[in-house]
């Protein structure tokens, strides 16, 4: 059973894109998201607003970017709740899983990583910041 409310929940979806732009167009057509640049992240990324409430990102290839390594094609990534990333993340490696981004802090929100299961599925973990 969960802790809190919080976790076990799809919380977060980021699209990596090769083309922000392109992209920011259209998913403001299609279903109305407004993007808002992150300011003092660790890396150049979007917020996708909706109704002035933060409902994902938006990633364009990083150089040296594990979460994203070249030849990958655009894709849309979802982030789970937990309490504690760096523990999942601790536990995820146990169970067989791979770590493609370790935790990291991102202002304003809380903390996040990026995992892949034993099968090779990528999903993220977010900890709502306090």
């Amino acid at each position: 059973m969960a802790n809190s409310p919080w976790e076990d929940v799809t919380v977060w979806h980021e699209l990596m894109s090769m083309d922000p732009q392109r992209a920011e167009a259209f998913y403001q057509e299609v279903i109305g998201l407004k993007a808002a640049p992150l300011e003092g992240g660790p890396f150049p990324y979007i917020v996708w607003m909706r109704d002035e409430e933060p409902v994902g990102g938006l990633i364009p290839p990083q150089d040296g970017q594990k979460g994203w390594p070249s030849g990958t094609k655009p894709h849309w990534v979802s982030s789970f709740a937990t309490a504690d990333v760096d523990k999942a993340v601790e536990k995820a490696q146990k169970l067989g899983g791979q770590v493609l981004v370790p935790p990291i802090d991102i202002p304003q929100f809380g903390r996040a990583a990026v995992l892949k299961d034993p099968e090779g599925a990528v999903f993220g973990i977010f900890q709502k910041r306090t």
